[in-house]
């Protein structure tokens, strides 16, 4: 009589056939159609799904499909992120896939040292390991699964074409552990599947580039195809411009990796808010950050989350030591109005930039901020929108502008802090 686990175990009928009692004559056979039939569906099936995440989830139920007793599977892949240095999914039988992304730095910690992805990274070979005493010792992470039940733990290798290696893995609660024939199905799987995987994550690696260095939405726009010289795309969006003062007597008074860090720690203070709140950096001009809330549906929304990021980032400043305060000063300049991405350029060096009648709106009235002792200054669309009181400054000339800007600013005591204290505008 089976036992619960053995039944637990269990391979299922095949869904194809050798010929009739090819299966018992012959278990080598039933063995190869196994992993032919993996190889094929990684080819025709796997191949085609949405990303790496989709494609490495379906592998592990066709993996189950195909009577491999699976408890537990990872896989770990390097990315270029300014912050993550790789992406983890640990998948577990009957649960939700688990996501990790460890940062940079991740390889100097224990929960790196003397772990299988560290050997897989270090030495490219294959790990095959009942797991026991000695496998806590070799590799302390281990004595984890084991004691959560896992028997026999197998990672390989997941060579890219760049050279990059990665890793993956497959763990088992089955008291015999994996049989012969399903790590060597684990073999046989792995350079198809590694040719997809790097296929996928090369377009999200595209991606994720594009996000980082142009933004979400132009990024987006990029790999769809939007590559065209002269190509613009409007849209309606509450606009943010925050300006470092006194950034030219910085440059000629610091080293250039200070001016760097000081750049960096200025961002810190303003970008935080405006991610949180649903916006995008749009452009980084050198001491200046332009970021967009796009409207999506009324613009009083987008409007209050341009502001909400605009207070979080004099708030941030306010809370921080002396000598951040002393060295950074900032202004920001809110207006509500139309967005063109444009390509311009020459030849094939492109830039998707922000261009338009109000880009130019923006940037003229935070040159007004230090003239009217200010940090924050709204034009009177922006203000309109916001649902709160606001205090008119006055009409103001903006350069190549016609008519007179009626300009606010919002009614507060933290509005007047910036403007007392740092360098003038360089």
């Amino acid at each position: 009589m089976a036992t619960a686990a053995a039944s637990r175990y269990a391979h299922p009928t095949m869904p194809h056939t050798v010929g009739p009692g090819d299966h018992s004559a012959n278990p080598l056979a039933t063995e190869a159609l196994r992993a032919a039939e993996l190889q094929r569906w990684l080819i025709e099936v796997g191949y085609f799904s949405a990303d790496g995440a989709k494609l490495f989830d379906a592998l592990c139920t066709e993996l189950g499909r195909l009577g491999v007793p699976l408890a537990r599977a990872t896989v770990h892949v390097r990315t270029l992120h300014p912050e993550f240095r790789g992406v983890s999914r640990i998948w577990r039988a009957g649960e939700a896939t688990e996501i990790r992304t460890p940062r940079h730095g991740i390889e100097a910690t224990n929960d790196y040292e003397r772990s299988p992805v560290q050997h897989i990274i270090e030495t490219a070979e294959w790990l095959d390991l009942r797991l026991d005493a000695e496998t806590d010792r070799r590799f302390p992470i281990l004595a984890n699964l084991r004691a959560q039940g896992i028997r026999h733990y197998v990672m390989a290798p997941v060579r890219f074409s760049s050279g990059t290696i990665n890793a993956m893995s497959w763990a088992t609660e089955a008291p015999a552990g994996f049989a012969a024939a399903d790590v060597a199905l684990f073999r046989a799987l792995v350079p198809i599947f590694a040719l997809s995987l790097e296929a996928k994550l090369a377009r999200r690696i595209a991606g994720e580039l594009l996000a980082t260095y142009v933004g979400r939405d132009p990024g987006a726009r990029i790999i769809a195809g939007n590559i065209d010289r002269g190509d613009v795309n409007a849209l309606k969006a509450a606009m943010l411009l925050a300006d470092l003062r006194g950034f030219s007597p910085l440059t000629d008074e610091l080293p250039a990796k200070d001016v760097v860090e000081l750049l960096n720690t200025f961002f810190d203070l303003v970008v935080p808010g405006i991610v949180e709140r649903g916006g995008e950096v749009l452009k980084y001009v050198g001491d200046a950050v332009i970021a967009i809330f796009p409207v999506d549906g009324e613009a009083a929304a987008a409007c209050r989350a341009a502001l909400g990021a605009a207070r979080a980032a004099l708030v941030a400043r306010a809370a921080a030591p002396p000598e951040i305060r002393r060295q950074i000063t900032f202004d920001i300049a809110l207006h509500l109005g139309d967005v063109a991405y444009g390509n311009i350029g020459s030849g094939n060096r492109l830039d998707f930039t922000a261009i338009g009648r109000d880009v130019n709106i923006l940037s003229r009235l935070e040159l007004l901020c230090k003239a009217v002792e200010r940090p924050l200054l709204m034009t009177d669309v922006f203000a309109a929108e916001i649902g709160e009181p606001s205090l008119e400054i006055g009409h103001f000339e903006l350069r190549g502008f016609r008519r007179h800007q009626p300009v606010f600013g919002i009614v507060e005591e933290l509005a007047g802090e910036g403007a007392a204290e740092g360098p003038g505008r360089g």
